[in-house]
């Protein structure tokens, strides 16, 4: 892992089995996963990691994740990532990715935002006034253009189906809730099978708006419109949006 002159975060990596899916291509969740270690890496360089959050009652929450992909590595071949910080104010942090394969070639780009949580009182805490300086400050563009990511709403249209989970303990993450990434494992479920089965769609966005914990019964809902898939997960009686996906 190393800095570049202009800020930004980078690591190679090696695509191991474990990020592929049967056709051996890199899944969207594994694009999400390298990069999110890599934003770990790159907080632990800063001294901002989860660890040093702690000391202190605090921990990082993602609030959005966008991906686009343009080419799928394969298993076995190794990968640039890079990640920056683009812009901050007083109540989150907008970092940035992009993806090479080994020849150079743009795989894939991304976004991110999160924001600080006192853990102490459960509320969203103020961002450090110097978090500019503490990540050498938001020089790079944005890869998609804006310094924020959209709050998706939930459909007009007609579902076209539905599907209850109960959580169990290996959904859960640091931070004894349902890791950002299992909630794309609750989308994918109730994907109609051709899809799931068929090329791996190349466009993801996730908002999340409400926790999920240990023992809680979810309903996940589908909804289709110009070929744009949006799940829906809910509470089991749909009283609380826990977070929208769109996949197309």
């Amino acid at each position: 892992m190393r800095f570049l002159d202009n800020g930004i975060f980078e690591e190679d990596y090696r695509i191991s089995f474990t990020h592929v899916g049967p056709d051996d291509l890199l899944t969207n969740k594994s694009f999400l996963l390298l990069m999110e270690n890599l934003a770990e890496a790159h907080s632990e360089a800063v001294h901002m990691t989860f660890r040093d959050l702690a000391k202190n009652n605090m921990t990082w929450i993602l609030l959005n994740w966008k991906l686009q992909v343009f080419k799928r590595p394969k298993s076995d071949t190794m990968v640039k990532l890079q990640t920056w910080p683009v812009f901050a104010n007083k109540i989150f942090i907008i970092r940035d990715f992009k993806m090479f394969d080994a020849e150079g070639n743009l795989c894939a780009i991304a976004s991110s935002k999160w924001c600080l949580l006192n853990t102490s009182i459960n509320k969203i805490a103020r961002m450090p006034d110097n978090i500019d300086s503490i990540f050498h400050g938001f020089k790079n563009p944005y890869v998609f253009g804006g310094n924020d990511l959209a709050k998706l709403s939930v459909p007009d249209s007609e579902a076209i189906d539905s599907d209850y989970y109960k959580i169990r303990r290996f959904d859960l993450d640091i931070n004894n809730h349902v890791h950002n990434l299992n909630y794309l494992n609750y989308a994918y479920e109730i994907l109609p099978v051709n899809v799931y089965k068929g090329p791996e769609l190349n466009n993801v966005e996730i908002y999340y708006k409400r926790e999920i914990k240990y023992g809680e019964t979810i309903h996940s809902t589908l909804y289709v419109e110009s070929g744009i898939y949006t799940i829906v997960t809910e509470d089991e009686n749909e009283e609380i949006v826990h977070s929208i996906i769109k996949l197309y």
